[in-house]
């Protein structure tokens, strides 16, 4: 119990290099085994690992050449919304299905192993697309800020040639999609606005004849013309007063004439071949009364003398009977007319006493067509009287004339203050389809504004003038793989050999409990030994420990040169590394 006591005391103590160095001088064999089992391991799997090779494209997102305060583009989505919307749209299982197909991406094993969908993870997982950001100054703003310029896309595989053709087929697939997106997108808002504009157009049109059968419907009510009624309203007042008083100026004048008419004899006196003078009927009629008045105190009255003075007398008094009654028919009528003037002067067309009076001048004009014979009326052949009859008519005409446009102007009157009676209300409507009519108006407008708008976009994308995708790095044929990293897991094969050579020793150490060392045994004893002997090596011994060490070497060597055939023909040619050495040294 002691010993065990003093050897886990003694094996508690803090060794020092020297010891860790003997102790690997003692376990080197459990060292080499250890440190080549695992870099063997590890080198054997960094070359034995399939080899993936990425190729890559870079795609310059370009600015549009018309400057966007001439010509602004429909299309507002930023870049990495763009790319994004880009990926979605052709990374479908249909498209992706298409190229593993053309490019034989997967054995016909593989394709009857996994489903579509796996395959399609797989190709999106092997896809990789990376934004390249620059600091940039917003011209809005005039702040610095970070703007996706451009972007990277690539696509690793087993097989070069295979990676350079699928990542050039999905590049071109990014590049037709990005134009065909902004295309269509620009396409669709002008064709929506086109849509939009016709229907306005419609609308228009139809806006265009209400107002047209508005303003055909109300003529002469319309507000516009207002001013042009009060106009037409004043200017008749003034004619009808000017009327009125040479209608006054004329009846003064008929009373004059119909007096002096009255006073002279229709029929002049008649001279005869032996120069004896007829007169006319009324001088006659008085010549004969006198002549019966005179013979009536001469003859008896059965006197044939007397019965033909009387008989003449009866026949004068016939006509003179029915020249009153046509004076008499003239002169109600005139005075009829005279009242019918009055009346639509103060009524409107429709009163019942308007009515009635032109009824009573209808029937008298009747009497007058179907005739009162007079012949001294019909066959008046007094000069004077002729003239005075004929200005009378004169007189008689320009009366009718002038009532006739007093009746005109009155009716005119009437028609324009309906006219502007009604304007309030019509004005209300009127203004009403106006505004609809303008409201269109102006949408329609605007419309086709951003229709123009929307057709220079159009032309702009479609010319490519627009923001556009430009391929400025095309995908190359991948020479060096990106994975696996040999030189990285060479390196950390070497760690890990290493590593667990130290642990391997480490470990056999501690399970020995055999002493080494004169240092041991008198840490252990507390007593140090009288005599160190070392050992002593036979010649034969000696011999085996050279050939030993000839091996030893002979290894390296060989392991040396192997090396650098694995790093020539797997990582990268030794020529290129002594140059890129000789670079990095300044050489």
């Amino acid at each position: 119990m002691d010993n065990q006591a003093e050897f886990l005391e003694f094996e508690g103590e803090t060794r020092s290099l020297g010891d860790y160095i003997n102790v690997i001088r003692r376990r080197k064999r459990i060292f080499a085994i250890a440190a080549s089992v695992v870099m063997v391991i590890v080198i054997a799997a960094a070359f034995l690992w399939p080899k993936t090779f990425r190729s890559q494209a870079i795609i310059l997102i370009e600015q549009q050449d018309i400057p966007a305060d001439l010509v602004q583009t429909t299309i507002t989505s930023y870049a990495q919304q763009r790319i994004e919307e880009i990926k979605q749209r052709i990374m479908t299982i249909g498209n992706i299905i298409d190229i593993v197909e053309e490019f034989e991406l997967y054995s016909e094993r593989d394709l009857e192993r996994k489903t579509r969908t796996e395959i399609a993870e797989e190709f999106r997982e092997a896809v990789s697309i990376r934004p390249i950001s620059a600091e940039v100054v917003d011209p809005r703003s005039g702040r610095p800020t970070q703007a996706i310029i451009a972007f990277s896309l690539s696509f690793d595989g087993d097989t070069p040639n295979k990676v350079q053709k699928v990542t050039n087929e999905i590049t071109t697939l990014y590049l037709d999609e990005n134009l065909k997106e902004r295309t269509e997108q620009t396409k669709s808002t002008s064709d929506f606005l086109s849509s939009e504009a016709e229907m306005l157009s419609e609308q228009l049109e139809e806006l265009d004849g209400n107002v047209a059968a508005f303003k055909e419907k109300h003529e002469g009510a319309m507000p516009a013309q207002n001013q042009f009624n009060l106009n037409v309203v004043d200017r008749s007042d003034l004619q009808i007063s000017s009327l009125e008083f040479q209608l006054n100026q004329l009846k003064k004048r008929k009373l004059e004439l119909e007096g002096q008419l009255s006073q002279i004899s229709p029929t002049a006196p008649i001279t005869l071949s032996n120069g004896q003078m007829v007169l006319g009927d009324a001088d006659r009629l008085s010549a004969l009364r006198s002549q019966v008045r005179q013979f009536e105190s001469v003859y008896r009255a059965d006197h044939p003398t007397l019965v033909r003075l009387r008989r003449e007398i009866d026949s004068l008094l016939a006509v003179a009977g029915n020249e009153n009654q046509y004076e008499d028919v003239v002169e109600q009528l005139q005075g009829e007319r005279d009242r019918l003037s009055e009346l639509k002067g103060r009524y409107t067309s429709d009163h019942p006493q308007v009515i009635k009076s032109q009824r009573v001048i209808d029937d008298l004009e009747a009497q007058l067509t179907q005739g009162v014979e007079t012949s001294a009326e019909m066959n008046p052949d007094n000069p004077a009287y002729l003239v005075l009859k004929m200005r009378l008519s004169a007189t008689n005409e320009d009366i009718r004339a002038n009532e006739e446009k007093v009746k005109s102007l009155r009716a005119k009157i009437e028609r324009h203050e309906g006219y502007l009676s009604s304007s309030p209300q019509i004005e209300k409507e009127y203004q009403k389809l106006l505004r609809d009519y303008q409201n269109t108006y102006s949408k329609y407008q605007e419309i086709r504004a951003k229709k123009m708008s929307a057709d220079l976009a159009l032309n702009l994308e479609s010319e490519r003038k627009g923001e556009r995708f430009t391929l400025i790095q095309p995908p190359e044929l991948p020479i060096d793989p990106v994975s696996p990293n040999r030189t990285a897991m060479v390196f950390l094969a070497v760690i890990l050999g290493l590593g667990m050579g130290l642990g391997m020793t480490m470990l056999r150490e501690a399970i020995d409990t055999s002493i080494f060392g004169a240092a041991e045994v008198t840490q252990l004893t507390g007593y140090a030994p009288m005599a160190v002997i070392g050992y002593m090596e036979t010649k034969e011994e000696e011999s085996k420990h050279n050939l030993k060490r000839i091996y030893i070497v002979l290894g390296l060597i060989l392991a040396g040169i192997l090396g650098l055939m694995f790093f020539h023909f797997f990582v990268k040619p030794l020529d290129v590394t002594w140059y890129i050495l000789l670079r990095r040294l300044g050489i």
